[in-house]
């Protein structure tokens, strides 16, 4: 015979555990999802100095900007410049949802 007993029990042992395997990694998956948006905020903030850090004209911009304007007016540009990137990433996306332009 080609398969002996013991190769059979090995065979059904290793198949039980792979469905063990299994129903533990949904487990873990689940159980992780609670992490999704804080990781991805990480994600957006590492990106972002990430970026600065690759473009230090991007920093010494804003510290001119603040040191000549002003901590406050500095301040209140930039949330009215947050807004408006923040509008119109929604407009762009509304747009392209509806078919007036193809991003």
């Amino acid at each position: 015979p080609m398969f002996t007993a013991q190769h059979v029990a090995i065979a059904l042992k290793k198949e039980r555990l792979m469905g063990r395997i299994d129903v533990q990694r949904q487990h873990i998956a689940e159980s992780v999802t609670i992490f999704k948006k804080p990781l991805s905020a990480a994600d957006k903030l590492v990106s972002g100095v990430q970026y600065v850090k690759e473009r230090p004209w991007i920093a010494a911009v804003a510290l001119v900007s603040t040191m000549v304007i002003g901590r406050r007016r500095v301040f209140s540009w930039g949330v009215r410049a947050f807004t408006a990137w923040r509008v119109w990433g929604r407009a762009r996306r509304w747009m392209n949802e509806h078919g007036y332009i193809n991003n």
